[in-house]
């Protein structure tokens, strides 16, 4: 207990629930959920390499790309486990602007295509993660920053949710 307060007849401050405590399970979450995509598509670096498009650089980004999408998002799992929620947005920012130059072989190669999956791939998701990289770094707004992070990850989920029920609804 502290002294002055004491003196003063106040009574000690009330022990407070932890801070932040739905941002930490969102991430954890997210994290869990990019962490699983990441470990199984892990299995094609040890098989078959020509099922990797593209000899020269834009294979070697595919490459390290699937190297690095499970340990960035079990470092965001930990980081978010931890409690250190600036490290666990600042990982999962990593991993969107990974997911960004993942696709950038395809679009040298093919093209852009202008529709709004594309769009929202190749220019709002690379935006939404340096944003969230930059508000975390500087620890502000991190209720906003842990949003951001974890639009491209409901996003795919509910495409992959979707693929699914059209599946599920019309067959293979």
């Amino acid at each position: 207990m502290n002294p002055a307060s004491t003196l003063a007849g106040a009574m000690p401050a009330p022990i407070r629930a932890p801070r932040l405590l739905g941002l930490y399970l969102l991430l954890i979450l997210m994290a869990a959920i990019e962490a699983f995509d990441g470990l199984s598509h892990l299995p094609t670096l040890f098989g078959d390499m020509s099922e990797i498009p593209g000899p020269g650089l834009g294979g070697a980004i595919i490459k390290a790309f699937i190297a690095v999408h499970p340990v960035l998002a079990l470092t965001a799992l930990a980081l978010a486990t931890a409690g250190r929620l600036r490290y666990a947005i600042i990982a999962l920012g990593g991993l969107i602007l990974m997911n960004w130059l993942n696709y950038m072989p395809s679009v040298v190669t093919h093209g852009l295509d202008v529709d709004a999956l594309s769009l929202a791939q190749m220019i709002g998701f690379p935006l939404i993660g340096a944003c969230a990289i930059a508000l975390a770094a500087r620890d502000r707004r991190l209720g906003f920053a842990t949003l951001l992070v974890c639009i491209p990850t409901l996003f795919s989920a509910g495409a992959a949710l979707a693929f699914g029920i059209g599946v599920f609804l019309h067959g293979f």
